[in-house]
């Protein structure tokens, strides 16, 4: 297990195919050179971390592997067994005992010789899992004390570094980034410097929007699939949109509100009736941009062009934490979504409070058929499987 996984996957497009690289933020240099320099002493403590918590990793790795040998009951993937261990030890004493027994039972089928067995695979199994219960417990515990690291890392996983302030503040300091940063372009295998601050605004990747599946709960018990991901990244802000149907609990919607959803739902053939739930085509937004790039004051998500947008949210600039929202979609805006309409974040702010810091862009690549698919799905098959799924209280 590592704390951060450093390898960035990113294409560079040319300034000319996209027209969020034509403003640069104001702040974006500033702002880059401080990320850079701080990694450096950042990630040189997560290094440290990591090599604390191997051996942990390891040991946990191990007890897992023993715990499925003993409820295979085959030891052969588990040889050697470490003498100086006393939970492997045991482990192999019992295989030892469970293995006479096994053929004494053979020989004489006493019942008791059975209930023998599986009285020492039960302890052998409450063993294995109080140590496993104890290793989490040292893990979380350096977890916990390395708890203001692990948080300073965020602004440093997978992010894009300025070559020459990362070398500056090595000047000083030590680290796996170091060691990277003076190696010709393209031979760092961990992390992806440019050679100025601007030059990371250049540096943009951009995803197809995803095939979208039925409706399914997932392992937590919470409910997955019946959506479509559009992501976009420009330099070290990530973006992503989600178009999914929203279900909200009848009881926690007004009346007006839900007269408001059946009316679109209508209009797009969606027919829902279900005694706890609503529901209506939404857009849920992940973007990082927890503090202004430049002067922005507002962000804006739109369709078209920020002189005559379509807006379809906005909010404050500045709140310290990655902007999240899930936005409800008039049917106007879903025809949009399946016409291919691309959707972009705008930054907005300036001395005249409405100016134009630079925009990012979704790409609409599979999104007008990853839309159609998605919207088909709610007018035919989604109810159904929404019933399977969550069946109504009494």
């Amino acid at each position: 297990m590592r704390i951060l996984a450093l390898v960035a996957f990113i294409t560079i497009v040319p300034a000319s195919a996209a027209a969020q690289v034509d403003l640069i933020p104001s702040r974006l240099v500033e702002i880059e050179v401080n990320r850079s320099r701080m990694c450096v002493g950042t990630l040189a403590g997560i290094a440290v971390l990591d090599q604390t918590l191997e051996p942990l990793v390891t040991r946990g790795a191990r007890l897992r592997q023993i715990g499925e040998a003993v409820a295979l009951e085959d030891q052969s993937g588990l040889e050697p067994f470490d003498p100086a261990d006393q939970t492997e030890v045991m482990v192999r004493d019992w295989f030892t005992t469970d293995a006479a027994l096994a053929q004494r039972y053979v020989t004489n089928e006493d019942e008791q010789l059975q209930a023998e067995r599986q009285a020492g695979r039960e302890t052998i199994k409450r063993l294995v899992a109080e140590a496993l219960t104890s290793l989490q417990t040292q893990a979380d515990s350096v977890l916990t004390a390395n708890s203001g690291l692990i948080q300073s890392a965020g602004p440093c996983d997978g992010a894009i570094f300025v070559r020459s302030a990362v070398q500056d503040a090595c000047a000083d300091a030590s680290g796996p980034i170091c060691d990277q940063a003076g190696l010709p372009a393209g031979e760092a295998a961990n992390f992806r410097f440019v050679d100025t601050g601007e030059s990371v605004w250049e540096i943009q990747e951009s995803r197809p929007w995803t095939v979208p599946g039925p409706l399914q709960p997932n392992a937590d018990g919470q409910l997955g699939g019946g959506r479509t991901i559009g992501y976009a990244r420009v330099g070290n802000v990530a973006m992503s949109l989600s178009f999914s149907p929203l279900f909200l609990n009848r009881e926690d919607v007004s009346a007006e509100e839900l007269a408001g959803y059946e009316a679109i739902n209508d209009s797009l053939g969606l027919t829902f009736d279900h005694p706890e739930l609503a529901v209506a085509p939404a857009l849920g937004l992940r973007a990082a941009l927890p503090e202004p790039l430049g002067t922005e004051t507002r962000y804006v998500v739109h369709f078209g062009e920020i002189t005559a947008p379509d807006v379809l949210w906005t909010t404050a600039a500045g709140s310290g934490e990655s902007l999240e929202a899930t936005i409800p979609l008039a049917a106007a805006h879903v025809a949009r979504l399946r016409a291919g309409d691309p959707i972009m974040l705008t930054a907005v702010g300036g001395e005249s409070g409405d100016q134009t810091e630079y925009s990012i862009m979704v790409g609409n690549v599979n999104q007008a058929p990853a839309a159609t698919v998605l919207i088909n799905y709610m007018a035919s098959q989604m109810a159904e499987d929404l019933d399977r799924i969550m069946q109504p209280r009494d």
